[in-house]
């Protein structure tokens, strides 16, 4: 698993001077985007609706578009799949939101299927919640 802040993101805390990149802050999201790929915390209602925004919404994949009520009703009972995460980056939006940007494989019995990932975590009342997801398909070669 590799993790990174690009250095192209210079420029960026030039606007946000007083905005700064810490490492414990990458760690921090990589961390909550990892839990949501375990099997304990997408089976468990309570612990997913800890991590989602009341205005949550998710682009998948496929095409599909689901909110808060949705993932909180259907996840729990979808089938557990492995999920990898890679390229793990970090971009600071504003003091308390930032996008998250990653590669996700999915092995299996199957060949393995790459999506391009995107979440925007926001901090209120001191804790970090997604409010947006988008899973892109990589084309197979």
């Amino acid at each position: 698993m590799k993790n990174c802040v690009d250095d192209s993101d210079a420029e960026h805390h030039s606007q946000f001077p007083h905005i700064h990149m810490p490492h414990s802050l990458e760690s921090l999201i990589l961390s909550l985007e990892e839990r949501l790929f375990e099997r304990a915390t997408r089976q468990d209602v309570a612990a997913l609706g800890a991590l989602l925004a009341d205005e949550f919404v998710e682009f998948g994949a496929r095409g599909a578009a689901w909110g808060r009520a949705e993932v909180l009703n259907d996840l729990p009972e979808q089938d557990f799949v492995q999920r990898h995460l890679s390229n793990f980056k970090l971009t600071i939006l504003s003091e308390d939101v930032v996008l998250a940007t990653y590669v996700c494989e999915i092995s299996g019995d199957e060949k393995p299927q790459q999506s391009l990932r995107s979440s925007i975590w926001k901090q209120s009342q001191g804790r970090w919640q997604m409010v947006f997801h988008q899973g892109t398909r990589v084309a197979q070669g």
